[in-house]
Parts: structure tokens; C-alpha cells; sequence
């Protein structure tokens, strides 16, 4: 067996646009094929890679520049790996994975690439199990910097004060949930926004909006990035009185989704008088369950008389979903609510449950 035929590639995140694409080369030909296709990121010399030490360079086709991209070279006791950080369309992972075809690598899934990877750290190990998933770029920079991160400030926990000890439970407490998933209902009576608030959250047109009153006939979900991070995000059917049979089980299912939500966003109709909005508040607020953390997006603020109203020990966020004002700070809020903003880069946290001390 040839040195290129031993050597494989794999993508080690989902091939989905706007994520960060990390792919592995692993073998005896890795650096062969790395001083092939990379290049200084300022001028056209060669790469010169430090052991675990990333480096921002070109990744170069014939001639052509494919792609900037962070690169790290990891030698595991002799068994020579690449981690390459490109950007994360669909068409730029596909091409570097063609172009390190064409040097010789074995192209194989990331499950079995993650397979070969014989390290000792369970922590990195975890991390490259969870990249296979991680729907979203932010998601994708903090697990690499979990990897470098983690290891060491586990191996000295036992000289952590009890407050360190203590905010890195809570962190992880989110980052476990994080990793595991989270889902975000939005709930709310009919024609208030909540499928264009979603569509807006999520980045395309995937649910069907009009000003029909129960457009929405059962609940639809799909990925949304809340500052970055990727969540699951349910659009249920509006909540009202009906005698549509179909409509009374699309609002049964939607609140049995909302039962099972860690974080619901109730949308009104900012539009409509207050004393209505407060009326509709309180009806939502019934069906739903005490426990989970909800959020008040009064959607149609831009609107010529628009007033938002008053909602006692629920957080309001007033919001154009149509325009995307307010949106960013309904994020920051959601994201808050979720506990994402004890997450960071440079501050280690657990993802596993296995992994707290």
C-alpha cells in the first residue's frame, strides 16, 4: 500500500452553508500533500506549519487560490494529522476534498475518519464527535477552542477555588444543553408574524406565510442561528378556537411542541389596540407550561400606531420581523434566556455530561 493510498480525508462537519468547514487529512503522505496545495497567505512561499500551532495560509489549486483557511498539523506520536479550516459553502468543501483526491488521499466519511484517530484524550476525542454535528460556525469555533481549552483546566481542578469550580458548572450546564440541542418554540395567535418571524430567525423562506389566518397547519422545524448558535426552532400553528379538525390537532401538536421547548417566543400583533395584546398574552400564556422560559416578541412595531404593551414577568422585545428590526436584540435576549452567553472562546466548559468532575 502506497503512502497516498494509506492517507485519508474526511469532512468532519455537516456539509451545510454558512457553517465553518473542518476537514481532516490524516497518514504518511499528509505533509506531502499539505506542501502541494498550501501557500503563505501573503505572497506564493511555502507553509510552514508548527505542531499544533494554527496557521493562516492559501489553499491552492493548479495555480488557483480555492480558499483561505486556518490549518493545524498534530503529530500523535508519529501518526501525522491536518486539521483544514475552510470556509464553510458547500462548494468550497467539496472542491478541497476533490483537490486532496487529486493528491492522492482517500476520501472517506468523517465517521470513519474520526475512527482512525487513535489519541488518548478523551476530551478531543468528544470534540471530534461533535463537530460531525455542529450546525453553525459559532458552534464549530468554540468546540476547537474546547478542545484546547478543556484538558488542561480539567487536569488542574483540584487546585480551582470553589467560585472558579462553581462558574464552570454553569457554563457547562449550557454547553451540555447546547450540544445536546435545543429547541425554541414560536407560539402565538394567528396572523401575529410567527412564521415570518421564523423564516427571519432560520435565513430562507422555509415556512409559508400569508395574512390568511391559519396558514400554518402544523408545526414546522428547522435550524435558526440565535447569535450564532444553532437552535432548533419550531413554528407551530396559531392558537385560537377553531372547528377545523385539522387546525384543533396542528394547535394540540404545536403546544405539545412548546411543552417540550427549552425557551418559547410568544409573537402579538404590536399593531392591535394594548388591551388586546394584553388579552392575547394571557390566553397564550394558559396553554402554556410554567416551567419553560418564555420571551414577548410584539412583532409589527414600524407599523403606523403601533404600541407595545405592558406584560407583567415576561421580558418584551419589540420586533419588525418583515424589516428585522429589533431581531438582533430579541437574539441577544434569547440567547440569554438559554444561558448561551456564558459561552465563550477563551472560557472552558464542559459539553458531556461525563465530563464534570
Amino acid at each position: 500500500m502506497t503512502a497516498e493510498s494509506s492517507t485519508i480525508a474526511g469532512l468532519l462537519t455537516p456539509l451545510a452553508p454558512g457553517a465553518i468547514a473542518l476537514i481532516g487529512l490524516a497518514g504518511p503522505a499528509t505533509e506531502t500533500i499539505l506542501r502541494r496545495i498550501l501557500r503563505k497567505h501573503q505572497g506564493d512561499g511555502p507553509v510552514t506549519l508548527r505542531d499544533r500551532r494554527p496557521s493562516f495560509c492559501r489553499i491552492v489549486d493548479r495555480g488557483k487560490v480555492l480558499d483561505d483557511a486556518v490549518v493545524v498539523r498534530i503529530d500523535r506520536d508519529g501518526l501525522m494529522t491536518a486539521e483544514l479550516n475552510t470556509h464553510g459553502g458547500v462548494r468550497i468543501a467539496q472542491r478541497t476534498l476533490l483537490l486532496l483526491a487529486d493528491c492522492g488521499a482517500r476520501i472517506v466519511d468523517g465517521q470513519a475518519f474520526c475512527r482512525t484517530q487513535d489519541t488518548s484524550n478523551p476530551v478531543e476525542q468528544a470534540v471530534d464527535r461533535a463537530l460531525l454535528d455542529a450546525a453553525s460556525r459559532r458552534l464549530t469555533r468554540w468546540l476547537l477552542a474546547q478542545r484546547m481549552l478543556l484538558p488542561g483546566f480539567l487536569s488542574g481542578w483540584t487546585s480551582l477555588s470553589d467560585q472558579q469550580r462553581a462558574d464552570f458548572r454553569r457554563s457547562s450546564d449550557a454547553a451540555v444543553r447546547l450540544v445536546g440541542g435545543l429547541h425554541v418554540a414560536v407560539v402565538g395567535p394567528p396572523n401575529a408574524g410567527k412564521s415570518t418571524l421564523a423564516n427571519r430567525l432560520i435565513g430562507s423562506d422555509r415556512v409559508i406565510t400569508s395574512d390568511q389566518a391559519g396558514t400554518t397547519r402544523d408545526w414546522v422545524s428547522e435550524t435558526a442561528l440565535v447569535c450564532g448558535w444553532p437552535v432548533t426552532l419550531t413554528d407551530t400553528a396559531g392558537l385560537r378556537e377553531t372547528n377545523c379538525a385539522i387546525e384543533a390537532e396542528a394547535i394540540r401538536r404545536g403546544r405539545a411542541r412548546a411543552q417540550q421547548a427549552d425557551a418559547i417566543i410568544i409573537v402579538i400583533d404590536a399593531a392591535l389596540p394594548t388591551a388586546v395584546q394584553q388579552q392575547q398574552t394571557s390566553d397564550v400564556l394558559a396553554t402554556l407550561p410554567l416551567h419553560v422560559p418564555k420571551l414577548l416578541a410584539q412583532n409589527k412595531c414600524d407599523l403606523p400606531g403601533a404600541a407595545a404593551a405592558t406584560i407583567p414577568n415576561v421580558p418584551c422585545c419589540p420586533i419588525s420581523a418583515l424589516s428585522g428590526r429589533g431581531t438582533d436584540d430579541l437574539e441577544k435576549r434569547l440567547a440569554s434566556i438559554l444561558a448561551l452567553d456564558r459561552l465563550g472562546d477563551s472560557k472552558p466548559a464542559a459539553f458531556l455530561p461525563g465530563q464534570l468532575p
